[in-house]
């Protein structure tokens, strides 16, 4: 429910305002740094202040306008006025205002200086308060700035960058050209099934894979007696399904190759997510359960091509497996098998942690009533257990597809002589230095992502899957059948044995002369790390956690806003701020280089911009959890809050704050290990005074340079392991320090 403070003026009220308006303050900044700041920049340097800038403000008729809506309003700001007349008067002085320096901006194409940002926001706050003054937003100064300030950072960081990317698929030198979408979609690169050069009839072959899979959907839809539309519509789909089969597995280039992937990596992902989910859960040996917890942190802590370099060191040419125990030398790992385990290793656990939550929020009362009536451990998991993780599978899903889709560093890693949709955007912008070619192939993965969610949503239907009732569940769940938990703990034994040999491959990697030829002990790639790569480290730290903060902070205030508020636009907002982690980083990284690489927003080359895109893409993980820990409290709280007086920002601070930390934390870890760990994004966003220490590390591996690649990984994971647990355990303790204060 909408939390509202006593002071919101009522659109019919007669009283009169108070003498002085809360506008004053942010219209007097910006008058003050209208006149005292400069409006624009020269170059690419953000603080740069000349004094030849300050003649943008006094020279141009739009800018005028800006200063004459900020002292319009600082006047109308101490009008004694009827308080909603005065708001929308403030309405009126702050969209001028703030409208006149927004569109010179545009018109003029010159980069905005510290002087605007600093204007442009005041007036911005402006419009805040003279919304809830006016009434036309239910809530207080800092509820409605909030909201606006909000949506102007979806629109400006999420929606912008992405219209950006589609107007550059279509838009060639200023008029509207498909002609470029066409060469990338009929190009081979990006998809040819008849090969000249093989010996293999691709098309023939497909054409089989139509026909059976056809004639099998056909027979079965006979054996179950349908009526004849009905086959006929079954043997439409299904040489479809064929057709597209064939495509996959004979198929060459991009399309087909990451289609192909994706069909191994999400549905492997997906199940064995659910089946690790469910040892997790149902297990009856314990320790499984703590073996669990530890999995589940590894993809977090690494990047995600770490797994596909430590494969090299494993299964590689001269892997230990390959080469040390077989005898083999072997190319096998380059290319989609190599890449799909590799995404398997690496996604599996982000699906195990959707799931789990899935699992364990299931009410025993439905699988006891099954079994109360009858019902084998088998035909419940079918009838109830099944149904009823369906949406937690969706997700799962999605998010696996999306997350393979986007992966860059194991395609560029372990590809070998194929092409991935993701690699083919980095490459048409820096390799064949064709910008519209990297928003075609990027378009492509956005209607791929938006096609899946669409998908899923037919899936699930309109279906319920609501099965908590607000009564306290009894019961403890429903072990899993014996054989089945044999046989998944067989499975989770030979992926932990996986994955630790991986990362031990890593370690001692980092220690040998060189890989494969030389394992004499030697300490020397770790100087060389120490000299090449501690300071980009460093300054990935500090990168890291500049971004991390504010990402926790806007994705519990966006929280806060789309669950306890109801306004114009929630679901915009709400969307919006999601979007960004469900569009594939490839894309995003794109989308902000079109987006801000000349005119008004000017920031590539620059820490800004890698900031702002970490910040926005690690955002939609702190608003899930935020609003999954609001749900959990009772907005009465809030309220006696509010009857008590306390404004807006003293609620979030004073008792919603508290309540959260947890939760809030474990948004920050999240926050600052994505960004640690972040490439797939930040690649096209780096430069030579900016690099980063993941886009470095995939730079030696590409040059050969593993056993320094090695120290660097291995720095990497024990440095995230060490943060994870020392902010956990600080949380621990403030949220016990709050527990002892409200006892």
């Amino acid at each position: 429910m909408a939390v509202t403070t006593p002071t919101t003026p009522s659109r019919t009220g007669n009283g009169m305002g108070l003498r002085f308006s809360g506008a004053w303050l942010p219209a007097l900044v910006a008058i003050v740094t209208y006149l005292t700041l400069p409006f624009g920049r020269p170059g690419r340097p953000f603080l740069t202040i000349e004094p030849d800038l300050y003649a943008l403000a006094l020279g141009a008729p739009l800018l005028w306008i800006v200063l004459l809506g900020a002292v319009a309003s600082f006047v109308v700001s101490l009008l004694r006025l009827n308080t909603a007349v005065r708001g929308d008067v403030l309405i009126a002085t702050g969209t001028v205002g703030l409208g006149a320096g927004v569109l010179w901006f545009i018109l003029s194409a010159t980069p905005f200086g510290i002087g605007a940002l600093l204007t442009l926001a005041a007036l911005a706050l402006v419009l805040g308060h003279a919304l809830s003054e006016s009434g036309r937003i239910q809530g207080d100064a800092f509820i409605a700035t909030s909201i606006l300030v909000v949506s102007l950072f979806v629109i400006l960081f999420i929606i912008y960058p992405l219209f950006t990317v589609l107007r550059a698929a279509v838009i060639i030198d200023g008029s509207f050209d498909l002609s470029q979408l066409r060469r990338t979609l009929t190009h081979p690169l990006f998809f040819f099934l008849d090969n000249p050069r093989s010996q293999i009839d691709e098309i023939g072959l497909t054409l089989r894979w139509g026909m059976v899979v056809a004639v099998l959907t056909g027979a079965w839809a006979v054996f179950r007696r349908r009526s004849v539309p009905v086959v006929a519509l079954r043997l439409v789909l299904g040489g479809i399904a064929g057709l597209i089969i064939g495509v996959l597995l004979y198929g060459r280039g991009a399309l087909p190759t990451s289609l192909l992937t994706v069909a191994i990596v999400a549905p492997t992902c997906t199940l064995l997510g659910l089946a690790f989910a469910l040892l997790g859960q149902r297990a009856r040996f314990k320790p499984i359960r703590r073996s669990l917890d530890v999995i589940s942190v590894l993809p977090i802590i690494t990047p995600p091509f770490i797994l596909a370099f430590a494969m090299i060191f494993l299964l590689g040419r001269r892997g230990i497996v390959t080469h040390g125990l077989f005898d083999m030398s072997t190319n096998w790992i380059y290319g989609i098998p190599g890449v799909a385990i590799a995404q398997i290793l690496a996604f599996t656990p982000i699906a195990y942690l959707l799931l789990r939550g899935s699992i364990s929020s299931l009410n025993p009362a439905l699988e006891e009533a099954a079994q109360t009536l009858g019902a084998g451990p088998w035909t419940t998991m079918r009838t109830i257990t099944w149904p009823l993780v369906r949406p937690g599978l969706a997700a799962a899903f999605l998010l696996s597809m999306i997350e393979s889709l986007a992966d860059f560093g194991n395609p560029i890693i372990l590809g070998g002589d194929r092409n991935y949709l993701a690699t083919e955007v980095y490459l048409s912008l820096t390799g064949r230095f064709n910008p519209n070619e990297a928003a075609a192939y990027g378009v492509v993965l956005l209607a791929l992502v938006l096609g899946a969610f669409f998908i899923q949503r037919l899936w699930l239907g309109g279906g319920s899957f609501v099965t908590v009732t607000g009564k306290p569940s009894s019961g403890a769940l429903a072990p899993i059948p014996r054989v089945l938990e044999i046989g998944l703990t067989l499975v989770l034994f030979v992926w932990t044995v996986f994955v630790a040999a991986l990362y031990i491959s890593i370690v001692v990697g980092s220690f040998a002369q060189l890989w494969g030829v030389n394992y004499t002990f030697t300490t020397r790639h770790y100087e060389d790390f120490m000299r090449a790569g501690w300071p980009v480290f460093l300054y990935t730290a500090r990168v890291a956690a500049i971004s991390a903060v504010p990402a926790m902070l806007l994705g519990f205030l966006v929280a806060y806003l789309v669950s306890r508020h109801r306004f114009f636009g929630r679901r915009f907002v709400e969307f919006g701020s999601l979007l960004s982690f469900a569009t594939p980083g490839t894309v995003m990284g794109v989308a902000y280089i079109f987006a801000f690489n000349t005119g008004p927003w000017l920031l590539t080359a620059s820490a800004t911009i890698i900031i702002l895109a970490l910040v926005f893409r690690n955002m939609p993980v702190a608003i899930r959890a935020a609003v999954a820990g609001l749900a959990q409290i009772d907005p009465s709280l809030e309220e006696a809050s509010t009857m008590l007086r306390a404004r807006s920002l003293t609620t979030l601070r004073r008792v919603l704050f508290p309540l959260l930390v947890n939760t809030l934390v474990t948004g920050l870890i999240f926050a600052f290990v994505s960004a640690m760990t972040a490439v797939s994004q930040v690649i096209f966003l780096v430069s030579p005074g900016n690099q980063l220490a993941t886009v470095l590390l995939l730079g030696w591996v590409e040059q050969g340079q593993l056993g320094r690649a090695a120290a660097m990984g291995t720095i990497l994971i024990v440095s995230m392991l060490f943060t994870i647990l020392v902010v956990l355990g600080l949380a621990q303790r403030i949220s016990a320090r709050v527990v002892r204060v409200e006892g």
